[in-house]
């Protein structure tokens, strides 16, 4: 039993196996520990975003019940929608189980960002909260979150690119692991780490748009970080598809592959700039209350930073009062005992 799970806690992909009916089944994968920790790490800088912009940083984890499950299951649905367009056989109606079984092929973002959107603004409706901060929070955590999770798909062995010619560069794919094209490469072919390629794009991203963020917040008007991120993730997942062979989508005329989700980059990037133009008054999106102007967004962030200050003061001003207090009670412990001693009769003093 013990060398079935020393075999099984040996598999790359496995995180923790447990014994089951007298063998060793894997329970948790490191895809899923990733996945996790990027949910985590992209919602605690959601609630810090928020806590920046004088917002309640509870609403989070909040609006993160409402949204995990719908962006979870549209990933999924996504992904399996986009192997059945390009007519791999893999999923059917007639077996459900297998199309929302997520370790049957895996997962897309887009679809999980819509999803997500989606359940965003029902939740803004019955809530009654600031849907465009929240938005700039939420998008703001996805790139930390998604970056993070694309370490999932290289411990995996997935996502990668073609061959990169070179001796020295690129990761190693097993034979198991190999798409149907490269199976007859030699064992030392290296391949392009596409996933890390994004990896960095996406923290790279982060850092200019938080940044920016830090450097010019009173001038970042509520709702252009969220067009901001779908700019920047649109243009970078459009790049990362030259190195993605595994992509479904449309065969042109030429031969070469022009994939559903570069399409949908194209739509992101639009979307994006439509956002960002809106917030800026540059053009009107319908149906959506006009954006602040700069100037009331120069006053607003003015307001935001007085009432810092004015906490900051009276923050330091309980503390002082605390250390004063817990003074006075450390000299109080310390002072001799002043309690007058009992009088001396004449006989004690012979």
């Amino acid at each position: 039993m013990w060398q079935e799970w020393l075999t099984c806690m040996g598999q790359r992909r496995v995180a923790l196996c447990i014994p089951w009916g007298g063998e060793a089944i894997p329970l948790i994968y490191w895809y899923g520990v990733l996945a996790a920790v990027g949910i985590a790490v992209g919602a605690w800088y959601a609630s810090r975003h928020l806590s920046k912009e004088n917002e309640d940083p509870e609403i989070v984890w909040d609006a993160l019940l409402w949204l995990l499950i719908p962006a979870l299951l549209g990933a999924r649905l996504w992904y399996v929608g986009q192997a059945m367009l390009a007519g791999t056989g893999t999923y059917s109606l007639s077996d459900p189980l297998s199309i929302i079984n997520p370790r049957q092929g895996g997962m897309n973002i887009f679809g999980g960002a819509i999803a997500g959107l989606i359940a965003l603004l029902i939740y803004v409706r019955v809530k009654k909260v600031n849907g465009w901060v929240l938005a700039d929070a939420g998008l703001m955590g996805l790139l930390v979150g998604q970056g993070i999770g694309r370490f999932g798909n290289f411990i995996n062995i997935e996502l990668y690119g073609p061959p990169t010619g070179s001796s020295w560069w690129g990761m190693r794919v097993p034979s198991a692991y190999r798409l149907p094209q490269f199976a007859d490469l030699p064992e030392d072919t290296l391949f392009h780490p596409t996933m890390l390629y994004e990896a960095f794009w996406l923290f790279l991203s982060f850092g200019v748009l938080y940044f920016l963020f830090r450097r010019y917040q009173k001038y970042i008007i509520q709702g252009a970080l969220a067009g901001s991120y779908f700019i920047l993730a649109g243009i970078g997942r459009f790049i990362m598809e030259f190195w993605r062979p595994d992509q479904p989508g449309i065969i042109l005329d030429s031969g070469a592959v022009f994939s559903y989700s570069r399409m949908l980059s194209i739509f992101y990037v639009i979307m994006g700039i439509v956002i960002v133009l809106d917030r800026y008054g540059y053009m009107r999106i319908p149906f959506i209350n006009r954006p602040p102007t700069l100037r009331q967004r120069e006053r607003h962030f003015e307001e935001l930073e007085r009432q810092r200050r004015i906490e900051a003061r009276r923050a330091e001003r309980e503390r002082a009062l605390a250390e004063r207090r817990q003074a006075r009670l450390r000299r109080a412990s310390q002072a001799p005992d002043r309690q007058a001693s009992p009088p001396v009769s004449e006989a004690e003093k012979q």
